[in-house]
């Protein structure tokens, strides 16, 4: 798949807004037997700046639906605006008006504010995100959990000739807690220095801090705006010769279009290293969604297009008290148009990488 088709998870790695949620949730719904649909309620931002990456998704969930031989399952979609307020009045609508039968997330404000009310019930939340922490629960992630590409790309950082590396993360971003110690243990002892941001910096002093640490490389682990004012800061204080290397983490790559437009020294991504998801995408899969769309799928496509077919050839004419074990199975396996779908004892899905280099204005597999 062109990797400039690739836009924004949340993924990955999203700035994730955790909020308290004390409403009540119906959780004695009637059994979905074979005689009837599955009501599927899917929340993804359809509209503010990650409106693109939701419309996307919902795209591949529709030529999903639309290829389906029995029409089993009913998508009912409500917008999360990338916001915790937003997704919870969303979830609120679906399970208390629309009856639904199981939720669809993306984002991670949406995932992290639905999440602890969906383990409180027999609910269950099918993710085409990641969540913050791995654990036995209510969640299914149908896209691999990311931050064990984390502990890779550490593992590729060693391996090169870097003398230190600085490790730049959000000291306000749930995620990046995690996500900085897999690349630790992936480092293996290998010289660093961690340089921590918070949102509202300009990073003026964080870079100058970085430099004069030493290090010859660095990687960040930053939502968007704070990642383009940390590598402008950079480009401002050093210039090619004395700058020290960019290791690219997935975000990056998966936000490359939206970095270019904002990073004035395009020059600080060449030859950046990535750690990615392998890809598996089915080409038929591409193709289709081609022909229908006149454009290529997003990389988190082919994702939401299997969340539609595994409801409907997996879980329809089940007992839903059954949905969770029948997916929790260690012989539960479906052939899907991103690869092959298995899930671990914590409902995250079998994690295929490949290394990528940021080369002449893409990322591209290295050889």
């Amino acid at each position: 798949m062109n990797k400039n088709t690739k836009i924004i998870w949340s993924v990955v790695v999203i700035l994730i807004v955790i909020v308290g949620i004390g409403f009540a949730v119906n959780i004695s719904k009637n059994e979905v037997g074979s005689d009837k649909k599955i009501k599927v309620g899917v929340v993804l931002p359809l509209s503010g700046d990650y409106a693109s990456l939701g419309e996307s998704v919902k795209n591949s969930m529709e030529l999903s639906y639309n290829e389906l031989e029995n029409k089993n399952v009913e998508l009912i979609y409500e917008d999360g605006g990338f916001n915790s307020a937003k997704a919870v009045s969303a979830y609120k609508k679906l399970q208390d008006i629309d009856n639904v039968d199981i939720v669809v997330g993306l984002d991670s404000p949406t995932l992290e504010a639905i999440k602890p009310v969906i383990n409180k019930t027999d609910e269950l939340l099918l993710t085409v995100g990641n969540e913050s922490s791995i654990e036995k629960d209510n969640v299914f992630e149908i896209i691999p959990w990311a931050t064990a590409l984390f502990n890779e790309l550490g593992k590729v950082a060693s391996s090169k000739n870097y003398s230190k590396v600085g490790i730049v993360y959000a000291t306000d971003w749930a995620l990046a807690q995690p996500i900085k110690e897999q690349f630790i243990k992936g480092l293996d002892g290998k010289s660093s220095a961690e340089v921590p941001v918070s949102s509202n910096s300009d990073t003026r002093t964080e870079v100058t801090k970085m430099l004069q640490s030493g290090v010859d490389a660095y990687t960040l682990f930053l939502p968007l705006d704070s990642g383009v004012k940390f590598l402008n800061e950079v480009a401002r204080q050093t210039t090619g010769k004395n700058r020290p290397k960019l290791i690219c983490d997935g975000n990056i790559e998966l936000t490359i279009g939206d970095f270019l437009k904002k990073v004035n020294d395009k020059s600080v991504f060449e030859g950046c290293y990535s750690v990615f998801l392998a890809d598996t995408t089915n080409k038929e899969y591409v193709e289709k969604y081609k022909s229908v769309y006149n454009a290529e799928p997003n990389f988190l496509g082919v994702y939401g297009y299997d969340v539609v077919q595994i409801i409907s050839k997996e879980l329809v004419g089940e007992n839903k008290s059954d949905w969770k074990k029948i997916l929790e199975d260690k012989k539960f396996s479906f052939k899907g148009a991103s690869g092959n779908v298995t899930f671990d004892e914590t409902g995250s899905r079998t994690l295929e990488t490949q290394i990528d280099v940021y080369k002449d204005g893409t990322f591209v597999k290295q050889q």
